[in-house]
């Protein structure tokens, strides 16, 4: 597993996503929470095969929990990025809940400094503005934190937000259907800034592999891309995981893909595309191709319930 050093943290190529770890989540779960024993059993896994970077947050339930848990009985602690949310706050005491959400995390993570902190929404910065981002490079002053940034959804002001040099970290959707900010060099554009860039949703929460005769009434409209996205990979003798993920995986500035796991096997599988050659000129020209007709509710997995 390749790693990195960047702003002060070791950065594998791939980052656990540990969500599973803390509540049921995903479109094709079937294996619900997993006990704690099963929990140490994936991280175990992952460790072992060199992935030295982990992803959590205050929402996820007892993930936090369970990784304090086991770093503590498994040392050392590895670079752990959680997430800090904001519900009824005022922006009168935004700072405080902050705090007080740090100093909560530190306790149940087991660590004197948290790796890194993003907000949890870009939503947080449209609400409470300079107030809050203030109160994170104060935490990052005190040492609370190495790391700080934010986790986007609706990536339009990404630019905006991250061009002032505060933040040191990123995370973004992106995969083979939603490719926009790759296509306009905007990862490359952010790394160069010195800023690490984390892209989770590689496989569009499991919706490349779900059966095209379940697809919910509001992404059948999905159907005719995922038959391309399919041929495609049959085409060229790669599976549609091993696709989803190189194309991501190579693109320039990207520092890490956050991915989940339910089982330690899953684990296994992903760690093992992150070997697999490099996608042809022309296959990256279909993708771009096939993105280019996803309808915009396809790549927003938040109104998908809606």
């Amino acid at each position: 597993m390749k790693n990195i050093i960047k702003n002060g943290c070791e950065i594998s190529a791939l980052t656990l996503g540990t969500v599973q770890l803390g509540i049921p989540y995903g479109i094709n779960n079937t294996h619900g929470m997993p006990t704690y024993e099963e929990s140490a059993d994936l991280l175990k896994t992952a460790v072992n095969l060199g992935v030295t970077a982990f992803d959590t947050a205050r929402g996820y339930g007892k993930s936090e929990e369970v990784l304090g848990r086991y770093f503590s009985e498994n040392p050392p602690h590895k670079t752990i990025i959680t997430k800090v949310e904001f519900k009824d706050e005022t922006v009168d005491n935004v700072v405080e809940s902050f705090f007080y959400q740090i100093e909560d995390s530190k306790k149940k993570l087991g660590v004197d400094s948290l790796s890194g902190v993003l907000l949890h929404s870009e939503r947080h910065i449209e609400k409470y503005g300079k107030t809050l981002i203030d109160a994170l490079v104060e935490s990052k002053k005190r040492g609370d934190v190495k790391n700080i940034g934010v986790s986007l959804s609706r990536k339009e002001k990404m630019m905006e937000y991250l061009s002032d040099g505060v933040f040191d970290c990123v995370q973004i959707p992106a995969n083979v259907f939603d490719n926009k900010e790759i296509r306009e060099g905007k990862i490359k554009a952010l790394s160069d800034m010195g800023i690490s860039v984390f892209v989770r949703s590689v496989y569009l929460q499991g919706l490349f592999f779900r059966s095209l005769d379940t697809l919910p009434e509001k992404l059948v409209c999905a159907k005719p891309m995922i038959e391309e996205l399919h041929k495609l990979a049959t085409d060229n003798g790669i599976s549609v995981a091993t696709l989803a993920l190189s194309y991501i995986r190579d693109t320039e500035g990207v520092a890490s893909l956050v991915m989940g796991a339910e089982t330690p096997e899953q684990v296994r599988e992903n760690v093992a595309l992150f070997d697999t050659p490099k996608l042809s000129k022309s296959v990256m020209d279909k993708i771009t191709e096939i993105s280019e007709s996803v309808p915009p509710i396809v790549i927003r997995p938040w109104e998908w319930n809606k």
